[in-house]
């Protein structure tokens, strides 16, 4: 693979990705913290800004010495990107090598989202992975998609905060159905300078989200046109720390539908074919 993690000019630069999912403490209740909104149009609030943001007030209340080993979250209801989101954080486990929060997105008193996740000290330990698929680099799917007139797709959740995504075959969310369940693309985002690995950690969740309920959909109707789509949960497990400023691919599948909804799954590979994390959620694929 020859994916290049090369700088982006300074002109494609747009806000930190890590800095838009930051949230501050309430100054309230302890444990409460505030992260602000953002219009995704027709996603509404998306998905994986949520998470970003709960991992994040997370990591508030969690020893400096222990990173995110795993999330779990149901996404409850819509919500409004008029309006600030509030996390309230309860502190369910704290032993010497994990902790467990659970978080609490609310908004007017409604709760949007809640999640699970823990958090433990880095080891050394036994590692396997199965191989990275063999896919043309992020580049070379660039420089092809230029020759064919077109640029990174434009999905909602990517626009305005500096992530990009190169679909290595011609999958966009307008294409007819038919297709196999399945979508592989290059991904990455802006970081901030000063982006540690909790900062990174988060926008890998953020990230995780993307494209992968269109995978179950894909080989029976479109979002929005023939279907209803939406996440209702969604699943993390992080194995490795990875830059997402860097290219990572994120090879995924919808394996079943049934009872108007999809199951996907994912696993999120870095430029060299190191596995950086796993990925599960069921999704509403409802006929309109």
């Amino acid at each position: 693979m020859n994916a290049s993690n090369a700088p982006r000019p300074a002109a494609e630069l747009q806000p930190a990705l890590d800095q838009a999912l930051a949230v501050t403490a309430s100054g309230v209740l302890r444990d409460t913290f505030i992260g602000q909104s953002r219009d995704y149009g027709m996603l509404r609030i998306y998905g994986g800004h949520l998470l970003g943001q709960a991992l994040a007030a997370a990591f508030r209340t969690v020893a400096e010495d222990k990173v995110a080993h795993s999330l779990h979250a149901y996404f409850l209801k819509t919500g409004t990107p008029d309006e600030p989101i509030g996390y309230q954080v309860s502190r369910l486990r704290d032993g010497r090598r994990f902790v467990t929060r659970e978080i609490r997105a609310v908004q007017d008193d409604q709760t949007l989202m809640v999640m699970l996740a823990s958090f433990k000290v880095e080891e050394v330990g036994d590692h396997h992975q199965p191989a990275m698929p063999a896919v043309p680099g992020a580049d070379q799917v660039a420089a092809r998609r230029r020759r064919a007139g077109s640029g990174p797709l434009e999905l909602p959740f990517a626009a305005g905060l500096g992530a990009e995504l190169q679909p290595v075959d011609d999958w966009h969310p307008g294409a007819p159905a038919g297709g196999d369940p399945a979508i592989t693309v290059w991904m990455r985002a802006v970081a901030s300078a000063d982006a540690d690995r909790r900062a990174r950690q988060c926008m890998l969740a953020y990230l995780s989200d993307g494209p992968l309920m269109f995978n179950a959909l894909r080989p029976h109707g479109r979002p929005f046109v023939s279907h209803r789509a939406t996440s209702l949960d969604h699943a993390v497990w992080f194995h490795r720390d990875v830059d997402p400023g860097g290219w990572l691919l994120f090879e995924q599948q919808g394996p079943a539908a049934a009872d108007g909804r999809g199951f996907n799954q994912g696993r999120l590979y870095d430029a060299g074919g190191a596995l950086v994390a796993s990925v599960a959620q069921e999704s509403m694929m409802r006929r309109l």
